[in-house]
């Protein structure tokens, strides 16, 4: 399996870039990293970087320099976000590539890095194994398969936390603010930013990663979430549907049948569109009242199953709360 080895802090650095331009550097960074003792310029041909990052994404060969040279224009960004990597201050602001060239006759891109980031990409080849958490293993296969560049950003991140030995990491409590940078968007409430990137993000990761799946648990003051911390567990394939002695699990007893039910299309839609007339903090204490009708036994997934059925029912129950209100409301204009 092709692995591309990447500085957590380069992880943990604010998303600016496309999907694709993320896929693009990923390859160019671990193709430096094999070589950083011997040269301060590295090349690739534009066929290795297309096969590696993806043909989709690029109309032409021309297209494949366009989308470095874009990388190269970019602004500082801020990395080592959560401070991860102690050798660096918790505040760094990099630029992730220095120049490119493009030499059409051959088809050959060549880049050159700013010393910080070439050091960064040193330093994996002469630490200790105590600094090795400081880098994170991405299956270039599981890369490749990702459409959202918030997934794939999401993806990186739980990687670099996972601990394969334990089958379990988690991270600290991530401030609304801090995910905002991390995601590169600018949402005011917890209940947006899951609604539209972080929830979405975690549904393709669980299509794709083969070795862990996330859950959440959410820091509240005066009911309003203020941080979030992202539970990294283990799949386990081999967990039995049901108890060996043949009695159903109060899962099942919960979902009877094969598959849990659908949540109405329609009616969902309905529901989006009432939430979407509501303040941030309206929808947020909806979220925390669903939340709270749900049962204990549920409420703190510890499975893959647990934790689909958990995002299900918590959903069915929050458009049951909604569907109240709306009826209440037409009760009264009658």
């Amino acid at each position: 399996m092709e692995i591309i080895i990447k500085p957590s802090s380069l992880v943990d650095s604010e998303n600016i870039l496309t999907l694709a331009q993320r896929k693009v550097l990923n390859v160019l960074l671990e193709h430096s990293r094999q070589i950083i003792h011997e040269t301060d310029m590295y090349s690739l041909s534009v066929k290795t970087i297309k096969e590696k990052a993806g043909d989709s994404y690029f109309q032409s060969n021309t297209d494949v320099f366009e989308q470095i040279k874009a990388i190269v224009d970019l602004p500082p960004i801020e990395a080592n976000i959560f401070g991860k990597d102690k050798k660096y201050p918790t505040r760094v602001v990099v630029n992730l590539l220095a120049q490119a060239v493009y030499d059409k006759d051959n088809e050959v891109v060549s880049w050159e890095y700013p010393s910080f980031i070439r050091e960064m990409l040193k330093r994996y080849n002469t630490i200790d194994a105590s600094e090795l958490g400081m880098y994170v293993k991405l299956p270039l296969s599981v890369q490749a398969q990702f459409s959202s560049k918030h997934a794939l950003a999401l993806w990186e991140f739980c990687r670099s936390r996972f601990d394969e030995k334990r089958g379990f990491a988690e991270s600290p409590f991530i401030s609304i603010e801090d995910l905002n940078k991390l995601f590169h968007t600018n949402y005011d409430s917890w209940y947006r930013l899951n609604e539209h990137i972080i929830r979405k993000a975690i549904q393709d990761i669980h299509k794709h990663e083969p070795t862990y799946f996330i859950s959440l648990r959410e820091q509240k003051v005066k009911h309003k979430v203020v941080a979030v911390k992202f539970i990294i567990q283990h799949r386990n394939y081999e967990q039995p549907l049901a108890l060996p002695t043949g009695k159903k699990t109060k899962q099942e007893k919960l979902f009877q049948g094969d598959r849990p039910p659908a949540i109405d299309p329609k009616k969902n839609a309905v529901v989006e569109r009432y939430l979407a007339t509501l303040s941030p903090e309206q929808q947020s204490r909806i979220m925390e009242e669903a939340e709270k009708n749900i049962p204990d036994f549920i409420a703190f997934p510890t499975t893959e199953q647990d934790h689909s059925a958990y995002q299900l029912l918590l959903q069915l129950t929050r458009n049951s709360i909604v569907e109240s209100i709306m009826n209440a409301q037409s009760d009264e204009e009658s």
